[in-house]
Parts: C-alpha cells; structure tokens; sequence
C-alpha cells in the first residue's frame, strides 16, 4: 500500500511539475515567441529538476561529444531519453510517433524538437532520416534508439542500420550511450501495460532508483555494417559491466506483479 501510494504520488508531482513548465514556456512565448532553443532549455531544465523531486539517482559516466553527433543507445523504458540527455542541451530525440498522441507529454515533447517517427512506414522512416540530417545541418545533435522498440535482454536486441548509414553520409560521429536500471522491472516493455500505472508502479517501487548512464567515445564509420557492429558491441559491453556493478541483474525480466494472474 505505500509503494502504491508513494508511486502515485510521485507521478502527481511529475504532472505538476510539467504543466508548470508548459504554463512558463506559453507564457514566456507571448513576449519572446517560440522556437526550437527555448524549447530544449525547457526539456533541459525539467530533466534536471525532475530526478531529485521524484526519487531517482541517476549516476553518468564519459562526456558527451563537444560537436554535433548522432547518439545511439539501448532502449529499456520511456525515461531513458530523459536521463540520456540531461547533459546534452542541444540534442533532439527521435521517438515512436504514438508519443505525439500522450495528453501532455505529447505537446512538451513537441515544444522540445522530438522527431516522430512511425516506425512501419517508409515514408516516415525516409521523412525521419531527412529530418536527421537538418538538424545535424544546423548544429543540434540526435538521440535515436535503433532496436526501434524496449527490450529486457541482457544485452541489445538487432539494430536497425539507417541510423548508420546516415552518420556516415553525414560525416558525423556517432556516440553510443548505455542505459542501465537495477531491476528488470524497472523497464516498460509490455506494451499491455498502461503509460501512467507503470510510471506510478516505477517511481512507488523504492525510495530511491538509480540509473547508469555511460557516454562512450565518438566513433566514425565508412562501412555500415561495421560501424553498426562496433556500436553495438560497446553498449553491450558496457550493459554487462553495469550489471555488475548492480551486483548482478536478472535479465530478461518475467511479468510485471500487476500483470501476474
């Protein structure tokens, strides 16, 4: 019963704290306009704020690249772009177009400069692309998961290659990023499982969560293939060794309790 109302309540001050920031930002448009920058200073700020007032611990390891890059990471849950870009202020995220939809979530996410992307359309995949490539173009940097989905193996699940192949038309770097929780039910992978009530059960479970996150180095490509590989092996490698560091993580995770018959 505690968990079960620290989690709701945690997830009321997440609720709180956004439409505050919504407000601010609409408010401060009406004098100064909006625009992609106040945007991110919005996300930027809120991702700082956030952690402290809801109860997670999110420790960082490496720096992120000082120019513009394409960042790769292991896809776990929905608050792994949330920690992954606490220190990347000009960074835009690219996420599944259903996010678009979220009451809320879906405009701030908006406000920041997401890239929606459906996933089984060519043309949004080819229109996502595109949009890449503008935003690498005009300074940002771009945060993508190319598992395309959440998953709970130990290790990553294929990537997909067109983010590759766009850094290396690009001539950008790519940054591969690990991702670790402490529990495999801190993931969201079951897509039967409501937004809301796995936040609430995720923020309600301890009174304090820590998430690893690592930064590795830039990593240039000619060859797609390779390039893809070489990513992956270092995110794989670096997932392993934060395991350890949790003192052994039971991947891949069963149900969810809530979801146990």
């Amino acid at each position: 019963m505690i968990k079960t109302i620290r989690g709701w309540f945690r997830f009321s001050l997440f609720i709180i704290l956004l439409l505050i920031y919504l407000v601010g930002y609409m408010l401060r448009s009406l004098f100064k306009g909006r625009g992609l920058e106040s945007g991110l200073k919005m996300r930027l700020s809120f991702a700082h704020r956030l952690p402290k007032l809801v109860g997670l611990n999110i420790e960082f390891q490496g720096t992120p690249h000082d120019k513009p890059a394409l960042y790769v990471g292991n896809h776990r849950s929905y608050y792994d772009p949330g920690a992954a870009t606490m220190y990347l202020p000009k960074a835009v995220i690219v996420a599944k177009a259903e996010i678009a939809d979220w009451p809320l979530i879906g405009y701030a996410t908006d406000l920041a400069g997401v890239i929606f992307v459906k996933r089984e359309s060519k043309d949004s995949r080819a229109a996502t692309r595109e949009a890449m490539a503008k935003a690498l173009e005009d300074g940002y940097s771009v945060l993508i998961y190319p598992e395309g989905t959440t998953a709970d193996f130990p290790t990553t699940i294929d990537f997909k290659a067109g983010t590759f192949a766009t850094a290396i038309k690009m001539g950008v770097p790519i940054v591969p990023i690990a991702v670790e929780y402490g529990d495999p039910e801190d993931a969201w992978v079951s897509k039967s499982v409501p937004f809301a009530p796995h936040v609430a059960y995720f923020l309600g479970r301890k009174r304090k969560t820590t998430i690893k996150v690592r930064y590795g180095k830039a990593i240039y490509g000619t060859d797609v293939e390779e390039f893809r590989d070489e990513c992956r092996a270092w995110i794989d490698k670096n997932l392993l060794e934060m395991q350890e560091e949790f003192g052994g993580v039971d991947w891949p995770a069963t149900s969810l309790p809530y979801l146990k018959k």
